[in-house]
């Protein structure tokens, strides 16, 4: 008899699929925080603060797809895809959408340390506030993530789908990237979103089209650099001409941030031969108020978000040598190489040299650092008025 209770008992257990799940609670409607904002500087600390976010290994994509669903949400189907919409057992990321292709675009909200008011109100000389958790949805692809939209608190079921169908027909531009190859981080919201009428906020839009990733090439392809006699890429905005090749680093890409105001923030992009070091002068054209320190720092910031440092690394072209009026800060990664970047000013255009090289790199990084900033230093010239 006790047999025969047990038995029934295994069939009825055996009758309950494993994996059905309650429906997840509502979550109030969540209003998506404006960006880019009227307060560029604002906006940058919380750009920023999204770096280590989408570098957390609990957001890479193969934890994502390993994400375990706790309660289930409506779906949604659109671009022939279904997406099943669920929050998770983790305390990041909370949501998650996903096909049942794993080459798909996974989408994600999860929350971030967003250092805005700390800093602002640090800056601002008044007491700093409680610390309050912010929202971001992101997507990952095979080639990298991006964060898409910021929420003061988890977004409801309806604004998740909204968004994300959204971001898949392409209106959600990214605010900032990460590349799954070099494990860089972009900020893909410029300094001309906030410098008056002509500027259409959102990320740097391809020339003659609407906002959507940077522009790059091998060659000059628009307004903003002109190709020279001797393969150079004059940059019009400030002057510069970037060499085709220069102390045996040979240039390899050119982008264009903002094509469609003028190439205000660019950057030309090397690569030795061995390809044992890499470097990218980036040129960027900003408001008054910025200064040579307080960019800086935020440049280092962002630079370690992208590659941590695991110890400091000598300055290979030191201010002490002389040559232009510079900063620079240098670290080693966890794959042993050497990180770093100077910055220079004149007037309110920013020249950064940004540089990945070996121990055996350093003499060939300093002759280009020395080459390369001297020659900005000679052909920017401030503004007469």
């Amino acid at each position: 008899m006790r047999s025969w209770i047990w038995a029934a008992l295994g069939l009825v257990m055996t009758a309950t699929p494993a994996a059905a799940r309650e429906a997840c609670a509502a979550r109030p409607p969540a209003q998506a925080i404006t960006m880019p904002s009227a307060n560029m500087q604002s906006d940058l600390v919380t750009l920023i603060s999204l770096g280590p976010a989408l570098s957390d290994k609990a957001l890479q994509r193969k934890a994502l797809l390993k994400a375990k669903p706790r309660c289930d949400e409506p779906g949604l189907e659109t671009g022939g895809a279904t997406y099943m919409l669920f929050e998770t057992t983790a305390a990041s990321p909370i949501l998650v959408a996903r096909t049942a292709s794993p080459d798909a675009p996974i989408f994600f909200v999860a929350p971030f340390a967003d250092m805005t008011a700390a800093v602002m109100a640090e800056i601002e000389k008044r007491p700093v506030p409680p610390a309050k958790a912010s929202y971001v949805l992101s997507v990952s692809t095979k080639t990298g993530a991006s964060a898409l939209r910021l929420y003061p608190a988890v977004p409801d079921n309806a604004t998740f789908k909204t968004d994300i169908a959204a971001a898949l027909q392409g209106r959600l531009p990214p605010l900032v990237s990460r590349d799954e190859r070099t494990k860089g981080v972009q900020v893909n919201v410029q300094a001309d979103a906030y410098e008056g009428p002509k500027s259409t906020p959102g990320a740097t839009p391809l020339p003659g089209s609407g906002p959507g990733l940077p522009a790059v090439s091998a060659t000059p392809q628009n307004q903003s650099f002109r190709e020279q006699p001797d393969g150079g890429a004059l940059h019009q905005a400030s002057g510069f001409t970037c060499p085709a090749a220069i102390d045996g680093f040979k240039r390899d890409r050119l982008t264009v941030y903002d094509a469609a105001q003028g190439g205000r923030d660019v950057s030309c992009g090397y690569a030795s031969s061995p390809a044992t070091a890499t470097a990218t002068l980036y040129l960027t054209k900003l408001p008054a108020q910025y200064t040579l320190t307080r960019v800086f720092d935020i440049y280092v910031e962002q630079a370690k978000a992208h590659t941590p440092s695991v110890g400091d690394a000598a300055d290979p072209y030191p201010a002490s040598e002389g040559g232009p009026r510079r900063q620079g800060r240098f670290w080693r990664d966890k794959e042993g190489r050497n990180e770093g970047l100077w910055l220079m000013q004149i007037g309110p255009w920013f020249a950064k040299l940004r540089v990945t090289y070996s121990d055996a790199d350093v003499a060939t990084v300093h002759r280009l650092a020395a080459d390369l900033l001297g020659a900005i230093d000679a052909q920017v010239k401030p503004p007469t008025v």
